[in-house]
């Protein structure tokens, strides 16, 4: 990278935006930096004056840095963006460098740091802080047996709880899954709690969003349900 990069800083804490911005002027090859303290001026100034690489808080006063993220992710001009936040949650650090972040640093990095990990994005490289490395692969370990248990869960399912299941997804009442399946209340009951056990859910709610958020499809999604009237809440 040439000298005379310029930054722009999106953060609407106005003391640590200045003190921040006059910290990275005094910084050799760092040319300007612009200050931003929502979404809309950020925009206005990329548009404007377009920086060599965004540093962004993500948590605006009434806004989401997420949106800013996105937005330049799915720019072929877009310039690349560290989060400088507050936090280093591993859960916003992974959605983060999924929305398209080149970095993330804690507001508490030294300045020296801060600035080695500008360097490295504007060279094309992915940054994390060595502190944040461990929770990080931690998170996505965590998650990679979260989803393989799952996908075990629904395999070993038998064909009637799975379509108990699907019907729930739905939306469906105990009732109306009963009256769908041409079974007794108290068969969709023992069904019902089977999924539980073997989700390792505590209501039918959970066991909804679990199987959701794991690919289960409603019935409805899939093929045609009859017509009902009086649909309530199938908790």
């Amino acid at each position: 990278m040439t000298d005379g990069a310029t930054l722009l800083l999106v953060d609407d804490h106005r003391v640590f935006a200045d003190v921040l911005g006059e910290a990275l002027l005094g910084e050799d090859g760092i040319d300007r930096v612009n200050r931003a303290s929502n979404l809309d001026a950020a925009r206005a100034l990329i548009a404007s004056d377009p920086p060599d690489l965004v540093l962004l808080d993500l948590m605006l006063a009434d806004e989401s840095g997420f949106d800013l993220l996105e937005e330049l992710a799915r720019r072929t001009d877009g310039p690349p963006a560290i989060v400088l936040s507050g936090s280093n949650e591993p859960r916003l650090i992974v959605k983060a460098l999924e929305s398209g972040a080149g970095g993330w640093l804690s507001k508490t990095t030294p300045l020296q740091a801060l600035v080695a990990a500008v360097w490295q994005v504007l060279g094309g490289q992915l940054y994390l802080a060595p502190t944040t490395l461990r929770p990080v692969l931690d998170h996505l370990l965590s998650d990679r047996q979260g989803r393989q248990a799952a996908a075990g869960f629904v395999a070993e399912l038998t064909p009637r709880e799975l379509e108990v299941l699907r019907c729930l997804v739905s939306g469906m009442t105990r009732a109306e899954v009963a009256a769908h399946l041409f079974v007794s209340m108290n068969t969709v009951r023992t069904h019902v709690q089977s999924l539980l056990r073997r989700s390792d859910q505590h209501s039918a709610l959970a066991l909804v969003a679990f199987a959701r958020s794991h690919g289960v499809k409603g019935i409805d999604e899939i093929d045609e349900l009859p017509a009902t009237t009086g649909r309530g809440s199938p908790f």
